[in-house]
């Protein structure tokens, strides 16, 4: 660089005296923003991250080395400092942080709370079977309210409830139905041989169920490619209760009390490709921001919904391709992620959201 500038400045002693003139040049003006910034929040090259959660001001990541039999929950602050471990004694699954904030490591046949304590982190057992059938049911809470749902992905129809824990009383405030999905479940009993009728019959007397349900089971048809599991989620925004009903075309918002206050028209959930549509809302819980979530050629698109009317106020394209575990948090977006065709572990990414 040195050797250019000094033959540069020997060359501009060779060059004719020329008198310079002022002329004043209006230019256009030109808007300059900065580029999208992709941060490492954590990435190492002796393990990979299967799956995160947010902890105060910390993450709680599911890491594994050749895989998820050989897992530990770890506790990393922002300057990637892993501050304690703990080993899982099973093939671990994911994270799953429940209604009542605590984290929990799902594996295949036990379920582990994670237990911080001055930057310590431990396991605690739980009854899977009861973890499953009365913890993962159970939603979020506003005030004395737990919010829960009797959703079975293998049925098109659930209940939203609300339990009161001053009272012991159940709320039930919203049914989600796909109805032509749900016209058609009750029909294939009706295309089942007589023989096979007569046994679903004498199964669902037996069993106290509906004969319908019996029906489908026998056929299968809960596993093929015509049947889609219910997407209808329930969040506490602002101390509002807001169901993104899909089948009904509505942004629902209900008061403390259950009752109805706002049902907005959506038109999100039916792009002009419906293949990009990925049946998932995610909510900025910081500033109660909502995003809808679309892909296109391997790219998330995160679409941000204003709930007062529905509409799509803003568009973020993720850097990266075919990203996993996609969360957001004050205005950034958080994924999993390793490049492809490389030697690389999963790290955990974060891209500030510009709309």
């Amino acid at each position: 660089m040195d050797h250019i500038k000094i033959v540069f400045a020997f060359s501009l002693l060779l060059l004719p005296a020329i008198a310079l003139s002022q002329k004043k040049v209006e230019l256009n003006t030109v808007e300059i923003t900065a580029s999208g910034k992709i941060d490492t929040v954590f990435g190492t090259w002796k393990f990979s991250v299967a799956d995160y959660e947010f902890y105060e001001d910390k993450l709680v990541l599911l890491t594994y080395t050749k895989n998820m039999k050989m897992s530990s929950v770890k506790l990393v602050d922002r300057s990637q400092k892993i501050l304690s471990s703990f080993e899982i004694p099973d093939e671990s699954e994911s994270l799953y942080k429940d209604y009542m904030g605590f984290i929990n490591v799902i594996c295949k046949k036990d379920v582990f709370r994670i237990k911080i304590n001055n930057d310590i982190i431990s396991l605690a057992s739980l009854p899977s079977d009861q973890f499953k059938e009365r913890i993962m049911p159970c939603l979020d809470t506003l005030g004395k309210d737990i919010y829960f749902s009797n959703y079975s992905k293998e049925y098109p129809e659930f209940t939203y409830y609300a339990y009161s824990t001053v009272d012991s009383v159940v709320h039930p405030f919203k049914t989600v139905t796909n109805v032509e999905l749900l016209r058609d479940y009750n029909m294939e009993y009706y295309f089942m041989k007589p023989k096979e009728k007569v046994l679903a019959r004498n199964l669902a007397e037996h069993y106290k169920v509906d004969f319908h349900r019996v029906a489908v089971m026998m056929t299968g048809l809960t596993s093929s490619i015509f049947y889609e599991p219910l997407y209808a989620p329930l969040f506490i925004i602002n101390d509002t209760v807001v169901v993104f009903d899909h089948y009904s075309n509505s942004i629902l918002s209900y008061n403390k009390r259950y009752e109805l206050l706002d049902s907005v028209t959506i038109t999100y959930n039916h792009p002009k490709n419906w293949r990009e549509w990925k049946h998932e809302i995610i909510v900025d819980k910081d500033n109660h921001k909502v995003y809808a979530k679309y892909q296109k050629n391997g790219f998330y698109y995160l679409k941000q919904i204003d709930r007062k009317t529905g509409k799509i106020i803003g568009s973020f394209k993720l850097h990266n391709q075919y990203v996993e575990h996609i969360k957001v948090k004050g205005d950034y977006v958080y994924y999993v992620y390793r490049p492809f065709e490389s030697l690389q572990e999963q790290f955990v990414y974060k891209e500030l959201i510009r709309n």
